[in-house]
């Protein structure tokens, strides 16, 4: 059930990183065709930074649940495990603590915002821009509630997954030159 639930919100995120970047592309390609043709929108400059934030953050949450951040996994293998399996506990806890002072903050934020907006687009209020603040720190909180067992885990186990992870690529690759040698002979 968790795992589905996983797989369903990273799914969503994707999928909203996708619409970000192929608008963000429609934006850039009808602004700089606008501009040669000698009538640039007004509203492009704004809109191309929302939305580059806006990829952005939900990208950072992409990797997230992905655990594609950079971070420390050697050391932790290199500890005992039960100094391993605490500090990664510490770390997620912080991890943690730390989107949940951004989400309260970005959220505290929004009650300033809404009586501002975009100079091109005056109907959308700087709350609707800044909104990515708190949605993004709870989905980070979410993603890290939700891969922290496996982050124990491994560091139970005293698995590195960048490390295994270049290993998987390395011993692919390695099949992968094997087959091509076979085919040629």
């Amino acid at each position: 059930m968790v795992a589905t639930f996983e797989k369903l919100l990273l799914w969503v995120i994707e999928t909203i990183c996708l619409v970000l970047l192929v608008t963000l592309a429609v934006a850039v390609i009808y602004s700089t065709t606008m501009r040669y043709l000698g009538a640039s929108p007004s509203w492009y400059d704004e809109i191309a930074s929302v939305l580059l934030a806006w990829l952005t953050y939900f990208g950072a949450t992409y990797a997230l649940f992905l655990r594609q951040h950079m971070s420390f996994g050697g050391l932790v293998t290199a500890l005992p495990r039960q100094a391993a399996v605490a500090l990664a506990l510490f770390s997620e806890l912080l991890v943690i603590a730390f989107f949940a002072v951004v989400a309260w903050y970005g959220n505290a934020i929004l009650a300033v915002a809404k009586w501002d907006s975009l100079l091109s687009i005056r109907w959308m209020t700087l709350d609707i821009v800044q909104s990515i603040i708190p949605i993004s720190a709870v989905l980070m909180i979410v993603g890290t509630i939700l891969t922290m067992p496996r982050a124990l885990r491994n560091a139970a186990e005293g698995i590195d997954a960048d490390h295994a992870e270049i290993e998987h690529a390395i011993a692919e690759a390695e099949r992968e030159n094997a087959a091509q040698k076979d085919d040629r002979t």
